[in-house]
């Protein structure tokens, strides 16, 4: 929260010890997913997350669709979803196939729902947060949060679309997102805020 208020106000900060929130695996793994569903020719998006969570495509088979992808001159989507003329692929095609169809159901439930149940169906669908819930690590539960966090920025961009009497779309929240966390533009050689997290201790 400090970060976004910082970035909207144009204020330059360093977080000492940590990471932005926006770099963070989680949060540009789940982003990718929605950014796919909103424009599927996003190629860096699809590759991001074609194997997460692992679903047995490896670079081998990647490479033989980017290969294909070139020869045909197509994007590497499209080249997934074409997969069965690749040549090569045996075992991998089902699964590029079930991972095509993921995306495929979810780019149709698009048109009615909204980011933040688009985005809670990509974690259940996914496992994302069964499989941190899992690893039972402070490093997981720390990530878990995250996500909680990432959920309640759709929420609040929901309700500041609502209160302006727009509409919230993804594309929308795509954008806002992008704008917040493009923080590429500021200067190290000005004065700038220091950020630190603090875990308190329990029990």
């Amino acid at each position: 929260l400090f970060e976004e208020k910082l970035l909207l106000a144009n204020v330059p900060y360093k977080i000492v010890g940590g990471v932005n929130f926006y770099a963070r695996r989680e949060i540009k793994d789940l982003l990718a997913y929605l950014r796919v569903i909103e424009n599927p020719e996003d190629d860096l998006a699809v590759l991001r997350i074609i194997n997460v969570p692992r679903r047995g495509i490896g670079a081998a088979t990647i490479n033989k669709v980017q290969d294909w992808e070139a020869e045909q001159g197509i994007r590497f989507y499209d080249a997934l979803l074409e997969a069965e003329y690749v040549p090569g692929l045996m075992r991998s095609l089902n699964k590029i196939k079930s991972f095509t169809s993921f995306l495929q159901v979810l780019r149709a439930k698009a048109d009615y729902l909204s980011v933040k149940e688009l985005l809670n169906e990509i974690i259940e669908e996914t496992g994302y947060v069964a499989d941190l819930q899992a690893e039972g690590t402070e490093e997981a539960a720390a990530r878990i949060e995250n996500i909680d966090e990432l959920i309640s920025k759709t929420v609040s961009y929901e309700e500041a679309m609502k209160a302006e009497g727009r509409e919230a779309t993804l594309s929308g929240f795509l954008e806002e997102i992008a704008l917040i966390a493009d923080i590429d533009t500021v200067d190290p050689d000005q004065d700038y805020v220091l950020l630190m997290t603090l875990h308190s201790a329990k029990g």
